[in-house]
């Protein structure tokens, strides 16, 4: 098992970003989030989430974690590994997938993009990246292949908005028009490699730069030149969350967890229980389904100012038939929302009407529908 080299640490005890002094003179607020310091918002979380959205943020997210997995069955053990199709993917294509326990709870959520046959680099959760680390190297020993965790070399930069592609191409030298999402390509800049994936966490078109640490900076400066007439600005972690719970996007720990499974979540696309090999997971996921899940997540807007949080009830008709997993402010419909998970029982109702959430002793009104970005 290779070492794991620890980061450096802020006299708060978290762990740093590369990057941190620039964040700090460009103004930044700071907070904790999966044992880092992490930018929270530059000045107006608001407008750093509208910016994404009709013009293009760059985020610091280097936070989060790579992982290599090289050897002749690098991808039969991923398909093991994750209930989605690795394999088979393009080479130059970046596939999401969770990552389950015989239980068919998620240990993880990541993105594998297959560099070649014998090569999947992986993104996964900073919170679970010693957790995964570990656990894909214990259940690799059976397949000829390895498995690294590179974290310590690569930073992360993620470019999103609709003036995203124009920002990254200028500052990579090159035209990426011709990549497709959920793609990505290789290339040297500022003379190290790079990999340039066009993926992202806001529901916007974007590029997530996976870059060898030493040249964050060159990549930070380029971006902030090449994206001055585009309209782009930083922008830290809340406008990052607020952009993915617009978006429906799943947050590990909240909508996709030990107690909430890929099909719950909705996200039974990508759990492939048609493997011939099988997967971790596969027999309880197979049936859960079979036997319907015990809830459903739902999207949900607020009819009221108040805002519901992580845990609060989720009430119909009086009786508390599930729980919020994400809630917060929606700058484009100026509206609360969330998720929630709901006993599956009630699942059919949720668009009559007499449902609310519990906010501090006091219930508002919600109702359910798609996630705000697709309303």
């Amino acid at each position: 098992m290779q070492e794991i080299v620890e980061e450096p640490e802020s006299n708060t005890g978290l762990k740093t970003l590369p990057l941190r002094d620039l964040h700090d003179d460009l103004g930044a607020k700071f907070t904790s989030f999966a044992s880092w310091e992490m930018p929270l918002a530059y000045g107006s979380s608001v407008e750093e989430h509208m910016s994404a959205r009709h013009a293009a943020a760059v985020f610091d997210v280097s936070h989060m974690g790579e992982i290599q997995v090289v050897g002749t069955e690098a991808g039969l053990f991923l398909d093991y590994a994750l209930t989605n199709w690795i394999s088979t993917a393009d080479v130059g294509q970046a596939v999401y997938s969770p990552m389950c326990d015989e239980s068919g709870g998620v240990i993880d959520d990541l993105i594998a993009c297959k560099r070649s046959n014998e090569d999947y680099l992986l993104c996964v959760n900073a919170s679970n990246v010693k957790t995964d680390f570990e656990y894909l190297s214990n259940l690799s020993t059976s397949f000829a292949c390895d498995v690294f965790d590179l974290s310590q070399e690569y930073g992360q930069l993620a470019v999103q908005g609709p003036r995203a592609l124009g920002i990254v191409s200028e500052s990579a030298g090159v035209d990426l028009g011709v990549i497709g999402k959920m793609h990505f390509t290789e290339l040297d800049v500022f003379d190290s490699p790079v990999l340039l994936a066009r993926s992202g966490y806001t529901g916007e078109d974007g590029f997530e730069i996976y870059c060898r640490r030493e040249t964050l900076h060159c990549w930070a400066k380029s971006l902030m030149e090449s994206g001055e007439p585009y309209g782009l600005r930083w922008a830290g972690l809340a406008a990052r969350d607020s952009l993915r719970l617009e978006a429906g996007l799943p947050l590990h720990g909240h909508e996709l967890s030990e107690r909430i499974t890929p099909l719950q979540a909705g996200f039974g696309w990508c759990v492939k229980l048609d493997k011939p090999r099988g997967f971790v997971g596969r027999e309880a996921l197979l049936a859960e389904k079979e036997n319907s899940p015990a809830g459903r997540l739902g999207f949900y807007i607020v009819e009221d100012r108040r805002i519901p949080r992580d845990g609060d009830a989720i009430i119909f008709e009086d009786i508390a038939v599930g729980r919020v997993t994400s809630g917060g402010y929606s700058p484009l419909l100026g509206k609360p929302i969330g998720t929630s998970w709901i006993q599956s029982e009630y699942w059919a109702q949720r668009t009559t009407a007499g449902w609310g959430a519990e906010v501090r002793g006091r219930q508002v009104s919600i109702s359910f529908g798609k996630p705000a970005l697709r309303r």
